[in-house]
């Protein structure tokens, strides 16, 4: 198959959790862009946490927030805010079981407890940091995703209560999860970006690692999930590479015979 982009996770995939992009793993994407293959980065990041991944990559055409929120060449394509009246609902519950909330916004983003030791530990090795929401923050701009600090057994509830958005565990051991709407996802973005390059979905390959990238496995004619992927993710896969940690990107493409 001649596939024409190649779609990058950041966080897990082309960065191994906790650590920065390795070289190898940069060496590849400039590789390909030299081959004129097109390079997409679908991300759960906000493009606040993203700039120095687009910076050292160079990438321009970018899927943020699960899908909510695209970028192609400097310009937005593509946005999905959630509804005020879902926010409130999510609000309001997250007030009544007492579990703080992230909301992230187009350029910022704020949690209602820096103290609580769950939205400690959620941004304990990340270089940014939350500040403390004021009450009338998601009421003033548009959210598009949001971050739920509880036990897992606790979030069922949430997604029985609110049908209309979907709840995601960063990890198995993990006390967060991201919130986005149900009918967003990283496939809905990218979806926009392929009509945009004039790229059917059977040209394109993805690399992922977590439950958030499922669907954009899906999409594609060639998913690809890393080595260190949740197993949920290498069931619906096409293909299983290396890990974050051992370059899995660059081997993976190699094994497809695109750099």
């Amino acid at each position: 198959m001649n596939y024409k982009v190649v779609i990058l996770d950041i966080d897990g995939t082309i960065v191994p959790h906790g650590k920065t992009l390795s070289p190898a793993t940069k060496d590849a994407i400039q590789r390909l862009r030299e081959k004129k293959i097109n390079v997409v980065i679908a991300t759960g990041r906000a493009p606040y946490f993203s700039e120095s991944i687009l910076s050292e990559t160079g990438v321009d055409s970018m899927v943020f927030f699960n899908g909510s929120y695209a970028y192609h060449e400097g310009k937005e394509i593509y946005k999905n805010a959630i509804e005020k009246h879902v926010l409130e609902r999510v609000h309001l519950l997250s007030h009544d079981y007492k579990h703080p909330l992230t909301f992230l916004g187009g350029t910022s983003f704020k949690a209602t407890d820096l103290s609580h030791p769950f939205v400690v530990e959620a941004y304990q090795h990340d270089p940014w940091k939350p500040e403390l929401a004021p009450p009338q923050f998601w009421t003033e701009q548009d959210i598009y995703q949001m971050f739920l600090h509880c036990d897992v057994e606790e979030e069922a509830s949430y997604q029985t209560k609110i049908p209309e958005l979907d709840f995601r565990r960063w990890s198995s051991g993990a006390r967060t999860c991201d919130v986005n709407l149900s009918n967003s996802n990283k496939a809905v973005g990218l979806t926009k970006l392929l009509e945009r390059f004039g790229i059917a979905p059977d040209e394109a390959v993805a690399f992922g690692d977590g439950l958030n990238d499922m669907e954009m496995l899906s999409l594609v004619g060639m998913g690809v999930a890393m080595g260190n992927a949740r197993d949920e993710l290498k069931q619906v896969a096409d293909m299983v590479t290396l890990s974050a940690e051992e370059d899995g990107v660059r081997y993976g493409l190699k094994r497809l015979g695109l750099i």
